[in-house]
């Protein structure tokens, strides 16, 4: 290595650690991946290592690194911060990309006097197209190396929401953990279903949900549950939805009263964005073949 050369490590070879590797490469000489699967590692240049037992090679490589990405599942996490935040060297940026950052904001301690470091959330499936995509970006110590990134991630397509570490874990908990909770309440309808009637059998919103959950079920399921089980604020939001549907039981007029502020609360606001059931409804989200 090159006393110039610019490098990252990235501890965690999974879906977002290795889209991240492609965007590092962008600005760095190098990008070293860190993993403990030994599957296609030799042949994919990836360290063997425990992220929360590093091996010397994984040591060596986030000392010498200017960037050091933790792509890690909460579970090991925690851990693993235990092992590579006192190797960095000088300057580094860590940077951690949980879905919960009341445990991460706690590091900052921790962290290396004259090193960086940042959260990242970003709210999509991150093989997607990056253009106009969200990333939620917590600035725990930031810098100009986090800059750097930040400019990274914008030159990709991708919308930065900045917040605190409090408030991006309320904003997620209604936004991301709330959306989960309902689909795999819905989940459990189907799953229990006895009906017989193909699934793709529905009216339109229903179809909404069906592709939603379909695309959550082809995903990891420890990440749902994290996201369900980590974020400080999920029980007293999943008490809210509790709330808000026994408020549809009862008499047909108090249900009504109900509906109509939401009507009157969120109708403007989404007018817009209905427009695109308009094109998703153009044609049959789930077309029914055969005789049912």
């Amino acid at each position: 290595m090159q006393a110039n050369d610019v490098s990252t490590t990235i501890v965690g070879a999974g879906r977002v650690g290795r889209e991240l590797a492609k965007r590092f490469e962008t600005i760095c000489d190098r990008v070293l991946m860190v993993d403990c699967s030994p599957r296609g590692a030799a042949d994919q240049g990836i360290i063997l290592s425990d992220a929360a037992d590093l091996s010397e090679d994984a040591a060596r490589a986030i000392a010498r690194s200017d960037y050091v990405v933790l792509a890690l599942p909460f579970t090991v996490a925690g851990a693993a911060f235990a092992a590579i935040g006192p190797k960095l060297k000088d300057a580094a940026l860590l940077v951690e990309t949980l879905s919960v950052k009341a445990q991460p904001a706690t590091w900052t301690a921790r962290v290396p006097a004259g090193a960086e470091f940042i959260g990242i959330n970003p709210l999509f499936n991150p093989e997607l197209a990056w253009t106009d995509r969200p990333i939620a970006v917590v600035p725990y110590r930031p810098g100009p190396r986090s800059d750097t990134v930040l400019d990274l991630l914008r030159g990709a397509g991708a919308s930065i929401v900045t917040l605190d570490a409090v408030h991006h874990d309320r904003l997620l908990a209604e936004r991301q953990l709330a959306a989960h909770a309902l689909l795999l309440s819905f989940s459990s309808l189907l799953r229990d279903e006895n009906s017989g009637i193909a699934l793709e059998i529905g009216p339109l919103p229903y179809h909404l949900l069906l592709a939603a959950l379909g695309r959550m079920l082809a995903g990891d399921p420890e990440t749902v549950v994290e996201i369900q089980t980590t974020n400080p604020f999920g029980p007293s939001v999943r008490a809210r939805l509790m709330t808000a549907l026994q408020g549809l039981d009862g008499d047909g007029e108090a249900a009504l009263v109900r509906l109509q502020d939401d009507w009157t609360a969120l109708a403007p606001r989404l007018d817009a964005i209905s427009k695109t059931c308009e094109r998703l409804f153009a044609r049959p989200l789930v077309p029914v073949t055969g005789s049912h």
